[in-house]
């Protein structure tokens, strides 16, 4: 079984298609089998290291947390991607538009897996909470890793265009509801990570797995503040 999972890691980042149509074309435990363990490892190493700003304990935290954030948006984008590829009339099913989403999100948590010994030294070099210029690192580290984050995740999609294209009923059909899957992934991404912050924690605030108030502000609000306070606006 482990041999199986790591012989499918070369194949998926290089985007062979032969891998996904036989995911999609078997039954879905196939791909379930393989997409479950790398989101909960890659991911699970990259949430260690984006906590690890605040000690053992909120790494522990975030390590949990991070894949949890990508199998709520799996299930909640999933439903609506599968609604916008038959809107859109690509012909892609609900079924099919989950399992593209789970092996966009396998392969993303790969990647950030990648990135961990980054923001792992990243997290050693940084200013205790408590000492001076804590406030700036906390908007550095936030702006960096929603960077990597998305990054990640545009590169894990783009892998899927060709596919969703030999699907979809059309290239441009195709091309249309991949760009759609994009931008309503990263928003919901974005904001179900929001509700179940904090994943480095702010100086000042104590190590929790999930704030009292989780639904007051928005993570769009807090990234422009962040920007503003390094920008010296």
């Amino acid at each position: 079984m482990f041999n199986q999972l790591t012989s499918s890691i070369p194949p998926l980042c290089r985007g062979n298609r032969g891998l996904l149509q036989g995911w999609l074309e078997k039954q879905p435990v196939v791909s379930l089998a393989f997409c479950i363990p790398a989101i909960l490892v890659g991911c699970g190493m990259y949430g260690f290291t984006l906590g690890l700003w605040q000690g053992w304990e909120m790494a522990s935290y975030v390590a949990i947390k991070l894949p949890l954030v990508i199998f709520a948006t799996l299930l909640v984008n999933g439903l609506i991607n599968g609604m916008l590829a038959m809107v859109l009339g690509s012909g892609i099913s609900i079924r099919q538009s989950l399992q593209f989403l789970l092996a966009g999100f396998a392969l993303m948590s790969i990647i950030l897996a990648s990135l961990s010994p980054i923001t792992f030294f990243m997290a050693l070099q940084a200013p205790e909470p408590h000492e001076p210029g804590a406030q700036q690192w906390h908007s550095t580290i936030l702006l960096s890793h929603t960077f990597l984050i998305a990054y990640a995740g545009i590169i894990a999609h783009r892998s899927l265009l060709g596919h969703l294209r030999n699907f979809a009923t059309s290239r441009l059909l195709g091309t249309r509801t991949f760009f759609a899957w994009l931008a309503g992934n990263l928003f919901v991404g974005a904001q179900i990570s929001w509700i179940m912050r904090p994943f480095f924690g702010s100086p000042g605030l104590q190590v929790q797995f999930l704030r009292d108030h989780p639904m007051e502000g928005s993570f769009y609000e807090t990234v422009w503040r962040s920007f503003l306070l390094l920008s010296g606006f």
